[in-house]
Formats: structure tokens, sequence, C-alpha cells
């Protein structure tokens, strides 16, 4: 579609850059129950009470995690893609839960298999004919990205209305929220999704991997703030306190978009300069060794020669090749 790699990897970097933004469209619904609004159909089949602007912050945070896992798997190597694969999966059931067609949360054993499924998947795939070493670097990559849903799905250990909880001599509160339960199933998605982004961040070789710092900064900050007990928002401010460090890296982005640009256009007229001086050469060398073809011709066609005309021709003959030697 783009003959120019530069603006393929810029629209790549422009989306990363601006996905962390979709989630906080749910700022501009009302909160209001789910039941009394125009998505009221989807609340008929739940015991789940949310308002508007809660399932759609839900709904959008996932869909954004999705698409830039998307574009991650787009742009890796197939080794890589097996563990993208187990967080896709594990993002889209949670996209089923929120739309209220909870085809896994009634059959937990169909999960547990699927999931073992994959990492067996996993673990085969990187028994290729790499090399050892790169077989290793796979499944370390492969495993860490394993085990990202798995960390995120801890919370289902810590029964609900617990609101403290001690582990060794740290004292864990809920921290503004309800109990322990819903404060880890909070934080430990986010944490489980900012590994991933890291993990991307660490293993991209290309210019525009920059890009990826803006979903790391934005949930970086999500993080933060549900630490933050004096705050009564959440989701919802992040962006202007991201703002300044968003600005930066969208300039370095710009400025090493124009690097990219311009290595690419040396490169292109490199390569239009060597087909010329291709061209040229077979065309000097390829007339000459007509020349050397006619001559031989000549020179074996004795008959209609006489002997001044053969010795001549048979310096010219001489010559040539001296030419091209």
């Amino acid at each position: 579609m783009f003959k120019n790699p530069v603006v393929k990897d810029g629209i790549k970097a422009l989306a990363i850059f601006l996905l962390p933004f979709l989630s906080y469209l749910h700022l501009f619904f009302d909160e209001i129950p789910l039941s009394e609004s125009f998505l009221s159909f989807l609340d008929e089949s739940s015991n789940h009470e949310l308002s508007l602007n809660i399932w759609i912050y839900l709904l959008l945070i996932t869909l954004q995690k999705i698409f830039l896992l998307l574009i991650w798997r787009n742009t890796t190597k197939f080794s890589f893609r097996i563990g993208q694969n187990i967080i896709i999966f594990w993002l889209l059931q949670q996209m089923c839960t929120l739309m209220f067609l909870d085809l896994f949360s009634y059959i937990p054993l169909v999960k547990g298999l699927l999931l073992t499924f994959l990492l067996i998947y996993l673990i085969y795939n990187t028994r290729s004919n790499q090399k050892k070493n790169t077989q290793k670097k796979i499944l370390f990559y492969n495993t860490l990205l394993f085990c990202i849903p798995l960390i995120a799905e801890l919370s289902i250990l810590i029964p609900k209305g617990t609101t403290s909880i001690d582990i060794l001599y740290l004292t864990i509160d809920s921290y503004g929220f309800i109990d322990i339960h819903q404060f880890s199933f909070v934080i430990l998605r986010k944490i489980a999704i900012i590994s991933a982004f890291l993990i991307w961040f660490f293993t991209e070789k290309q210019w525009w991997r920059y890009a990826i710092l803006a979903p790391i900064l934005v949930t970086g900050n999500q993080i933060i703030n549900v630490f933050n007990t004096t705050s009564e928002f959440m989701d919802e401010i992040e962006l202007y306190q991201s703002g300044p460090f968003l600005l930066a890296i969208l300039i370095v982005l710009l400025l090493l978009a124009q690097a990219a640009d311009h290595q690419e256009r040396i490169k292109a007229f490199l390569r239009l300069q060597y087909q010329h001086i291709e061209h040229a050469v077979e065309q000097r060398f390829g007339r000459q060794q007509q020349n050397i073809e006619e001559k031989k011709r000549r020179l074996a066609t004795k008959k209609d020669l006489s002997k001044a005309e053969l010795a001549a021709l048979k310096k010219e003959l001489e010559q040539e090749l001296k030419k091209l030697s």
C-alpha cells in the first residue's frame, strides 16, 4: 500500500501512541445504571449492576489492549506469537464476560484445558531447527507472556469481604476499594498488561518502539493513582499527568521518523545509482562481447577472407580481449 516503509511505520507508531486515549472516552457517558441506559438489554441476563460509563470504560480498555497486542503480533516473528495469542485469548474471554456472554465462567475446566493446550503448543513450537540460544530466548519470553494472564487472575485466591491482609511484615489495605479482592482485581490486571508492554518495548528493535512508552506511561500513572487514597478519581486524570511526557515522546517520534525517512531516501538513491551503474556496465561489456563474437564468426569463415584480412581480424580480436582484461 505504501512504497515508503517509514510511512507504514509512522502510522503504526501513531496508532500505538493514540490508543491509550481510547479508554478515556468513557468520561463522555453518563453515570447512570446500565439497566436504565440504551444498553439495558445487556443487563437482562446478568446479576451485575454496572453504571453506563463504567461499562463503556471496561469495554474500551479491553479493546485498547487487544488492538495494541494485535499490532505487536503483526510486527513480530511467528515464534513470539504463541505467548501473544495466549494474552489475546484471555482478553477475548474478558470481552465475552463483559458482554454477558459468559461462556467460560460456568466451565472453568474449559479455560484450564485451553491454557494447558496453549502451554504445550508453546513448548512444542520452540523445539525447532533454530539455534539453542534462540530457542531459550523464545521459550523465556513466551513463558513470561503465558504467566501474564495467570498473574492477573491471582485475585481469585483472595476471599471477598477482606479489608486487609498481612504478608510477612507487610499489611496490604484495600486502598479505598470495597475489599482487597476488588483492589487486587484492578491492580493485578494493570500490572499484567504493563508487563506485556515492557516486554514489547525491550524486544522491539525498530525506531517506532518509543511509541510503546505512551501506553506504558499512562498505565504506570494509573497504577500509582490506584494507591492514592486521597483522590476520588481513577483512570480519569492520567492523561493530564502524563501530558508533558507524552508531548516529549511525540517530539522524539517525529525526529526519529524524519531521520528514518532521510535514511530511506539515501538508500533509495543508492539503489537507483547501483542500478544505473549495473546497466551501464552491462551495456559496455555487452557491446564489446558482441564485437568479439562477430569477429570470431568472421575469423571462422576463412574461405571468405584473405590472409591479410585474417591477420588484421586476429589483431582486432586480440585488442578487444585486452580491453576486457
